[in-house]
């Protein structure tokens, strides 16, 4: 198979390992890392198999997001893998949920403008779904998109960390869906 596709957050648990994939099935992949000086993270990436002819590596932060559009260029598939993890001060976002959307958002746009991409393909976590009725009553009999976690809700055996990332996900997924149009089907 031969196409370029863009993995953002490539040098992640599953960014590397979707690299590693693509990479290994001929394709070539623009990766986004936030630290190109991160030695650590860009050796790992330029070790795989196919790196050399075919991985092309772009600095980009989620607090900046409109430089994954240099990134996303040329491409027909878009992976959008990269979240802040922790907030970063100094920027217009007050959290990593303002953050996270701002990009989605961007990224979402930045692959309609280049006229070249068919799909985004937008990851989330678990976090973001649940099978829990909206008013807690119980659980749904079945799972699609209509299933999310109900915000409002104190869900047991939870932590700050995880709450905020359920937050964002959220958040972040329904944003998407609203920005559908013109030439892609988003996929979530």
């Amino acid at each position: 198979m031969e196409g370029k596709v863009c993995v953002t957050g490539g040098a992640g648990y599953i960014g590397s390992a979707l690299v590693h994939s693509l990479l290994q099935n001929g394709y070539i992949v623009h990766a986004t890392l936030r630290n190109l000086g991160d030695e650590s993270k860009v050796g790992l990436l330029k070790s795989f198999p196919g790196a050399e002819e075919r991985l092309h590596l772009f600095e980009a932060n989620i607090y900046k997001p409109q430089e994954f559009e240099k990134a996303i260029q040329g491409c027909a598939f878009v992976f959008h893998v990269a979240t802040p993890m922790f907030h970063t001060t100094g920027y217009k976002y007050n959290d990593v949920v303002e953050a996270a959307i701002s990009a989605a958002k961007t990224i979402a746009d930045a692959c309609i403008r280049s006229g070249t991409v068919k799909r985004l393909i937008y990851t989330s976590s678990v976090v973001a779904a649940s099978p829990l009725k909206y008013d807690g009553s119980g659980y749904k009999i079945t799972l699609d998109e209509s299933c999310w976690t109900p915000l409002h809700i104190n869900v047991p055996f939870t932590n700050d960390f995880l709450q905020v990332l359920g937050r964002t996900r959220k958040r972040n997924q329904m944003g998407i869906q609203e920005t559908r149009r013109q030439r892609f089907f988003l996929q979530i």
